[in-house]
């Protein structure tokens, strides 16, 4: 393969095409060893996860057995996916601008002091629904600091030649922990309740910050300047569209994980008449197939390229996700693989993003694309849980289905000429 094609043309040029797959696919060829940040990070991703993917699966499962109707359980996903919306980009800014270990920090242990609000209230016999609101609310707004901080500080502290390989290990981790957190989440709620589960998330918190202490302070501002994989300047104009469509892309990845986590609750208890234990199931598969295809995913680019990657999956996906209300066996048949296409997305286009942005702006940027997912998500949790609530659960997956094809082949097909070639 040649490499040719100047950085500015790769962010995005009427006078030559993109040809993503190049500075990723040789990043890959003889990628340096991973540091301590890089070995720090991965596993406070996991515990993070881990927590919070417990968080929100035993409170779903409480509004859902206390309030009993979609909606109730599509309002708390909305609660944890507005202060994102609104407060990513603000926070990414900040990100840009000060130590982002340090805010890190800071998320980290806030957090671990919001987790334990909602176990304590349960204990003390508070009414259940409006704190389990208000606590995943809190939550979310500190995510809105954490989010964009670790990922610009990923891309600040990992060496360029392994970005693609980390961000494949960043998706096994974090999946890792939500495949864990279903499994084990589902099982423990049936047997043990959720306010035990809830005190374990704050605990994971600590950990994370435990982890993010031991990174160690980096180097200055200054010092830590240096050229992306993809490009070395401040997108803008023209040059910015391909990595806007990529992060609608990767936002689109966000929708079918989150609103699909909130029709699939109803349609494992509601449709196929289903407990904790199925759901724990639906998800750990889920979890697997996505694990397995970040795994695999460093094999791929060099034959079918980031950009198809992440079409086909997502657009792969949404088909799966159409057939899932048919039954309970197409619904276990076809989750590992709704988790492994989605998987394989979110890894091509956090790929691209991270080897695409400018370090300096790295903030902002995963910022805003979070923003977007989420902004995305609560809009489309809105319209599929009034649908299930007001026809039947089926129409609702038909409609998440069509919403995310139709986004991604619009996102695809608009892209200029002269970028089609980002494959």
């Amino acid at each position: 393969m040649t490499t040719t094609t100047p950085p500015a043309q790769m962010l995005g040029t009427r006078t030559a095409p993109i040809d993503a797959r190049v500075p990723l696919v040789e990043a890959l060829a003889t990628p340096p060893t991973g540091g301590r940040a890089e070995r720090l990070l991965l596993p406070a991703t996991f515990v993070t996860s881990l927590g919070n993917g417990i968080q929100l699966v035993a409170s779903a499962i409480l509004v859902f057995t206390t309030a009993g109707s979609a909606l109730s359980v599509g309002w708390l996903f909305i609660a944890a996916s507005v202060p994102p919306a609104l407060l990513s980009l603000v926070f990414g800014r900040i990100a840009d601008r000060y130590d982002r270990r340090t805010l890190c920090l800071i998320a980290d242990v806030a957090s671990a002091l919001a987790a334990i609000v909602l176990p304590v209230w349960l204990l003390l016999g508070g009414a259940t629904t409006p704190v389990a609101y208000l606590v995943s609310f809190a939550l979310a707004a500190l995510a809105a600091m954490f989010m964009p901080a670790s990922n610009a500080l990923m891309k600040e502290r990992v060496a360029p030649g392994r970005l693609v390989r980390f961000s494949a290990q960043y998706e096994i981790a974090l999946q890792a922990g939500n495949l864990l957190s279903a499994a084990v989440g589902g099982f423990a709620i049936h047997l043990f309740g959720p306010t035990p589960l809830f005190f374990f998330n704050g605990a994971t918190f600590l950990l994370s910050a435990l982890a993010m202490y031991l990174i160690g302070r980096g180097p200055a501002r200054a010092e830590r300047a240096r050229p992306a994989a993809i490009g070395n300047g401040t997108p803008t104009g023209r040059n910015a569209a391909p990595l806007l469509r990529l992060g609608l892309l990767y936002a689109t990845c966000t929708v079918l994980t989150m609103v699909g986590n909130t029709v699939l609750i109803v349609l494992v208890y509601q449709g196929f008449h289903q407990g904790a234990g199925t759901y724990g199931l639906v998800d750990a598969l889920a979890g697997v197939g996505f694990v397995t295809a970040a795994a695999l995913y460093p094999r791929l680019p060099a034959r079918f390229g980031h950009l198809r990657i992440a079409v086909i999956g997502i657009v792969g996906c949404a088909v799966i996700v159409a057939l899932e209300p048919l039954h309970l066996s197409v619904l276990l048949a076809g989750i590992p693989i709704a988790g492994a296409l989605v998987g394989l997305a979110r890894v091509a286009t956090r790929s691209l993003l991270l080897a695409s942005v400018p370090e300096r702006r790295a903030g902002q940027v995963f910022g805003a694309t979070n923003a977007a997912g989420l902004g995305l998500s609560a809009v489309i949790t809105v319209l599929v849980a009034a649908i299930a609530d007001h026809t039947n659960i089926a129409n609702a997956f038909y409609s998440l289905a069509i919403v995310t094809a139709v986004i991604t082949a619009i996102t695809t097909v608009t892209l200029p000429k002269s970028n089609s070639k980002i494959v």
